[in-house]
């Protein structure tokens, strides 16, 4: 007969027990560090930008930093001010609709923009205009333009968040992001995700208290 002496054992219990939620935290760190690095793979975020447009001109927007503009916006003066956009090249879309005229959309925080809601949009749109009675954006605070465009002959789905006071002829590009997987939507004000950075911080955390209850314990 072995006999095991008791506070060896509860010892090496515990440090199993310690081990074993060591490599718990471990997995779980590494999982949200791999995360992470898939999220921002795939979604490509300007940081906030505040570009002001000025009144008779237009700015065109590199979405992805290729050697192509993906998208024109313009701050004009027709008679009275007008705010516009245009996709530049096919098959580039707005999320938009058309009462004979052809409209963008005022996209809220989390609308979906995929192939299904730029199905059929034009890809030139007036935004803001006195003489437009369905324009969306003629107050607009933060309002999102959701837009297809291409990159290497492939769809790939983006948004431009705006702020533009009609009245007073002010056009201001806040930020604006893409997805740079091929044919795959996001949603309107969609960043690379913080959260899964939060975990990877929470996973540390549970290492340092684990340390401590072991320190303490000792």
């Amino acid at each position: 007969m072995t006999l095991h002496n008791s506070s060896s054992a509860a010892s090496n219990s515990d440090s199993s027990a310690t081990l074993a939620k060591r490599a718990a935290y471990s997995v779980a760190a590494g999982a949200a560090a791999m995360t992470a690095a898939s999220a921002e793979a795939e979604v490509r975020y300007s940081g906030v930008q505040d570009i002001s447009i000025a009144q008779f001109s237009a700015q065109d927007l590199n979405l992805d930093g290729d050697a192509y503009t993906d998208i024109l916006l313009k701050n004009y003066v027709f008679g009275a001010n007008y705010q516009g956009a245009t996709v530049n090249f096919y098959p580039g879309k707005v999320v938009g609709f058309n009462t004979g005229i052809n409209y963008a959309t005022a996209l809220s925080f989390g609308d979906t923009i995929d192939a299904g809601a730029t199905a059929g949009g034009p890809f030139a749109v007036s935004l803001a205009y006195p003489n437009n009675p369905n324009s969306e954006f003629d107050n607009a605070t933060g309002a999102y333009i959701g837009l297809e465009f291409p990159i290497n002959a492939t769809s790939h789905f983006g948004w431009v968040r705006v702020t533009i006071d009609n009245a007073a002829g002010t056009f201001v590009i806040n930020d604006w992001a893409y997805n740079d997987t091929p044919g795959e939507g996001l949603f309107a004000g969609q960043v690379p995700e913080p959260g899964t950075l939060g975990l990877l911080a929470a996973g540390a955390a549970g290492l340092a208290a684990v340390r401590r209850r072991r320190k303490d314990a000792s």
